[in-house]
């Protein structure tokens, strides 16, 4: 019972999506296996993470979940579209946390915090252990999910992705490593605060002015986009594909820090001539890619610190704003 003249406990609103975090094994010890047992919702994971209610009132969200690799545009939306109504709900809540699986949790939070346009955050989290697991991260990277989500500066950087008590941007962060509880990294700029047990610390600041992308309702709206992987010996047969199919830009996964082979780059540079193609540039590493004259002279934009799959996204959002060649190019940069 809480003391008398105690102040209201913060409101989080969750959102079970789906993952590791809320899937169940039969065997404690399974961490590679699992799901065959079913999967919590949103409602069940709060039950079991009965404690956390004496710091937050919770209010689950219905949502239909999906393992990551079908999370796509009609989910994002979708999500945008609750959280939306939730808040119109209850207009006192402090944030939202949303459980993802981790093979896509960056391109989720990655659109989602450019299309974000709600004065309070919403922060990401999965698991790499499954909530059968013994020992599973879950049940902590929800909790810190949440006191990140119940912190008043958190609202200003709109979306994050919070797991093993680090706190990180969409754009900045990615998953490293298969079954590492400490998987997700951002290997330039590092994490923008912490959470050491409940207690969230910022190191960063805010950008001073986020963008927000205004998207159409409909999700199959969103331009097509590709990528394209680079390895040795590559020719232009994905490419082909590619443009057969309708896309309207490429995003190359080059080699690093960021080319195609001769094959690819000319057959990419003929479609941009002929066709008023789009062709960005990233890296199958880390790091920064950097405008150079080879690429220049191919009409490729350097995709910056982003991944193939995040530039991907960006791209998408731009076409679809009905942007021109050197307004995206100054998107990316």
């Amino acid at each position: 019972m809480m003391p008398r003249n105690a102040p209201p406990l913060p409101r989080i609103a969750v959102i079970a999506g789906g993952g590791t975090l809320t899937a169940l094994a039969l065997d404690p010890f399974e961490i590679c296996d699992y799901g065959q047992a079913g999967s919590l919702d949103a409602q069940a994971l709060i039950a079991r993470c009965g404690p956390m209610q004496t710091r937050f009132a919770l209010h689950p969200v219905p949502f239909t979940p999906l393992p990551s690799f079908d999370m796509g545009p009609p989910q994002w939306q979708e999500i945008r579209r609750l959280c939306t109504a939730m808040l119109q709900a209850v207009p006192d809540l402090s944030g939202f946390v949303l459980t993802h699986g981790t093979g896509s949790l960056e391109e989720t939070a990655f659109f989602l915090s450019c299309t974000w346009d709600l004065p309070v955050p919403l922060v990401l989290t999965g698991a790499q252990r499954p909530a059968s697991a013994l020992g599973s991260d879950g049940y902590m990277n929800f909790f810190q999910a949440a006191c990140v989500a119940a912190c008043p500066e958190a609202g200003a950087h709109g979306v994050l992705v919070v797991t093993h008590g680090e706190i990180h941007l969409p754009a900045e962060v990615t998953k490293t490593l298969n079954f590492g509880l400490d998987t997700f990294r951002a290997p330039v700029l590092g994490p923008v605060g912490l959470v050491t047990g409940e207690t969230v610390r910022f190191h960063r600041a805010p950008a001073a002015a986020r963008r927000i992308w205004r998207v159409p309702a409909d999700p199959s709206a969103l331009p097509r986009v590709d990528i394209v992987l680079c390895h040795t010996g590559g020719d232009a047969v994905a490419i082909e594909a590619f443009l057969a199919a309708g896309a309207r830009g490429i995003v190359v996964a080059g080699f690093a820090p960021g080319y195609a082979t001769g094959v690819q780059a000319r057959r990419l540079e003929r479609w941009i001539k002929e066709e008023g193609g789009l062709v960005v540039i990233a890296s199958r590493a880390q790091g920064m890619v950097m405008p150079n004259s080879r690429n220049d002279g191919h009409g490729f934009l350097p995709a910056g610190l982003l991944s193939p799959q995040k530039a991907r996204i960006m791209l998408q959002l731009a076409l679809a704003c009905g942007m021109k060649p050197p307004q995206i190019a100054d998107v990316f940069r």
